[in-house]
């Protein structure tokens, strides 16, 4: 992770509500290459979806239909993205990236690209089979060929970007505090982790197995509570297990 990084994480402690760090969130994105950000989370009422939180980079027009007249009960990434919290790539013009996805969300998916996003990167941070669910998606109106360097390049570092946003905007209100606190091998795990280094790569620093790798890292995730690893470090870096 570069020095852009770095800085966006040690500032995204000093905001303290939903807006300033979706400000923050927005503008690092921008900084990496991607044009937009939106931050949704929703509910199920009824038989539709109710929006609990909703700000993207998008026209006020769009804005005001995704809130005030149902479409977010069009939003594939609610819909079909939001069953794990794997990211994923997306796009308005192919719906085999949503299974499922029906003529419907293509019209929704059609005014997306009108207001300015064509292709994103897809980052769910609580699953449908949560109460409150959603996340973030960053996007651009770059050519898929254009887009798909911008994920090669960027795409980790998004990812890390949003999950860490929205652990900042739980902690504002809510908190994630970890019972256990990690072993030094178990922070060191995290750290080169966070730093990009694949698990082999962890295991030759550290003179240990791949194996033994993956059990400290599983092991920080269950005390951090976390379903991912990225996740895990989310929540080491601001219960303060690790810092960059």
């Amino acid at each position: 992770m570069g020095k852009l990084f770095e800085n966006f994480v040690d500032n995204l402690t000093t905001f303290p509500d939903a807006g300033a760090i979706w400000e923050h969130t927005a503008g690092f994105a921008q900084e990496l290459g991607f044009s937009t950000c939106s931050l949704t989370m929703a509910c199920r009422s009824g038989n539709g979806l109710q929006s609990s939180y909703f700000r993207s980079g998008l026209s006020e027009e769009f804005d005001r239909a995704y809130l005030d007249e149902g479409l977010v009960n069009y939003d594939p990434f609610l819909l079909f993205s939001c069953n794990s919290l794997s990211a994923k790539k997306v796009g308005t013009e192919d719906l085999s990236c949503f299974k499922g996805a029906s003529a419907m969300h293509q019209m929704f998916l059609d005014q997306v690209a009108d207001a300015g996003a064509s292709n994103g990167i897809a980052i769910p941070v609580r699953t449908s089979r949560e109460e409150h669910f959603g996340g973030w998606l960053f996007s651009s109106n770059d050519k898929r060929d254009m887009f798909d360097f911008l994920n090669q390049v960027h795409g980790r570092e998004i990812h890390l970007a949003g999950v860490l946003a929205y652990e900042r905007l739980a902690a504002t209100g809510f908190g994630h505090g970890a019972n256990n606190r990690l072993s030094a091998r178990e922070r060191e795990c995290l750290l080169w982790l966070c730093r990009g280094l694949r698990v082999s790569r962890i295991a030759a620093k550290l003179s240990i197995g791949d194996s033994a790798v993956n059990l400290y890292i599983s092991n920080a995730k269950r005390k951090l509570g976390a379903r991912t690893r990225e996740q895990a470090i989310a929540r080491a870096i601001f219960s303060g297990e690790i810092s960059l």
